[in-house]
């Protein structure tokens, strides 16, 4: 990667379509150039419901984004997420007799990683650790003399059909597909900085149609869940309760929600748009413990959720004492950090998106984590970062090799 080239990247969200372009460097650093949001209503919990509004809304936040960049994009990376994605462990072992371990022989364990799964592609195939004869916890094996090799990754993998669904969109906009980055993965990325980026993390994204854990094994990312619940949901019981628009609903919740109900509630009003018959708005007074009281149970269902996922995953020793780091739009939701430690029982880092060593004099907030996490990964893939191979859809086995050997070759 040439020092100064430039990276364009399309987060594809429940709510809104975020396009970044940036200019990066060799380092981990970047400098945003230009950014576009728009609002979405074509995608449900991650997966997409209307192509026509989010072809309109890719278009969009892409020309805006190309307007405050005066840049013209031809290719992106795109996010994916939803409940169908699939993350996990696979093992796979050759025999290397007593020689001296070469990087074709990685190579041939990462061809071995299938989807397991007609009806799916793998979009990441990362290496976690490998195996050299009784020794675990090989970082790096290539030069090693073994009889046997062994290597554990991460194997993410999506429905084809969603995969499609989003090549369509970006033909229909006229844009190239560089790679599909799994929004969990990249807001781990983004939020990950050098101080813990050696440690094993486990990373909350509250989304707004979904809420996703990642878990980065001593930086490296090992394993994903998702949950079909986000601040969509929490948006909707506060227009069900207080009898109001979604749009008022989402600026009461922004404005004046918190994640639980505290004893000063009871004692601050607010004004709400209540709709009455034939369309007439009249305003009513509630207080801040009637709006909390309709937040609190959602937000307590999605972390209690989030502590199953964690405490029945296989990473469960692994990470028995890590910290949680929380990101996304929902984080910002008023005493979310304190709530999370006290479900989870865990120290709870709250980390903002221009906290990163992004270069931009463009206000952003936790809505572009995954955005800029995609760009770190473009960075680290286009680099040949062992930690981040990827394996796209569309990649024939040839491009894939190559790739492979590319990675290899900058690392081993």
């Amino acid at each position: 990667m040439k020092t100064g080239s430039t990276i364009t990247v399309l987060d594809i969200g429940s709510t809104k379509v975020c396009c970044c372009i940036a200019s990066v460097a060799s380092d981990s650093r970047f400098t945003v150039l230009g950014t576009g949001y728009c609002i979405c209503l074509g995608v449900k919990a991650g997966v997409i419901t209307d192509m026509r509004s989010v072809e309109r809304s890719i278009a969009k936040a892409v020309e805006i984004a190309e307007n405050a960049a005066n840049f013209r994009v031809k290719s992106v990376y795109v996010s994916i997420s939803g409940k169908n994605i699939r993350s996990r462990i696979v093992s796979s072992a050759i025999s290397t007799r007593g020689r001296v371990i070469k990087n074709e022989d990685i190579v041939q364990l990462l061809s071995m990683n299938g989807s397991g799964d007609e009806d799916y592609d793998i979009i990441h195939a990362i290496p976690i650790m490998f195996t050299v004869d009784s020794q675990m916890g090989v970082k790096n094996p290539v030069g090693m003399i073994a009889d046997k090799v062994k290597m554990s990754s991460n194997v993410v993998s999506a429905p084809k059909n969603q995969i499609n669904n989003i090549l369509a969109c970006l033909s229909r906009c006229h844009l190239e597909l560089s790679e599909i980055v799994l929004s969990s993965y990249a807001s781990g990325l983004c939020v990950c900085d050098e101080q813990n980026s050696q440690l094993n993390n486990i990373v909350v994204d509250f989304g707004a149609g979904t809420t996703s854990v990642a878990f980065f094994y001593d930086g490296t990312f090992c394993g994903s869940e998702i949950i079909p619940i986000g601040g969509n949901n929490i948006t909707n019981d506060i227009a069900f309760g207080l009898n109001v628009s979604k749009s008022s609903a989402e600026r009461i919740k922004a404005l004046h929600g918190a994640a639980f109900v505290s004893i000063d509630d009871a004692k601050d009003g607010i004004f709400v748009p209540v709709l009455e018959d034939e369309n007439i708005i009249d305003l009513q007074q509630i207080t801040k413990n009637t709006l909390n009281s309709i937040i609190q149970p959602r937000v307590e269902e999605i972390l209690n959720t989030v502590k199953k996922k964690i405490d029945n995953s296989i990473f469960k020793k692994d990470f028995a004492n890590s910290s949680v780091i929380i990101t996304g739009g929902g984080s910002q939701l008023t005493g979310i950090k304190d709530f999370t430690a006290e479900i989870l029982g865990r120290t709870v880092i709250l980390k903002h998106t221009n906290n990163h060593g992004i270069d931009s004099k463009i206000q952003v907030e936790n809505d572009f984590s995954v955005a800029f996490g995609m760009i770190k990964f473009a960075q680290m893939s286009e680099l040949g970062d062992s930690k981040h191979s990827n394996v796209t859809s569309g990649n024939s086995k040839i491009k894939i090799w190559k790739k492979m050997r590319n990675l290899l070759k900058n690392n081993w």
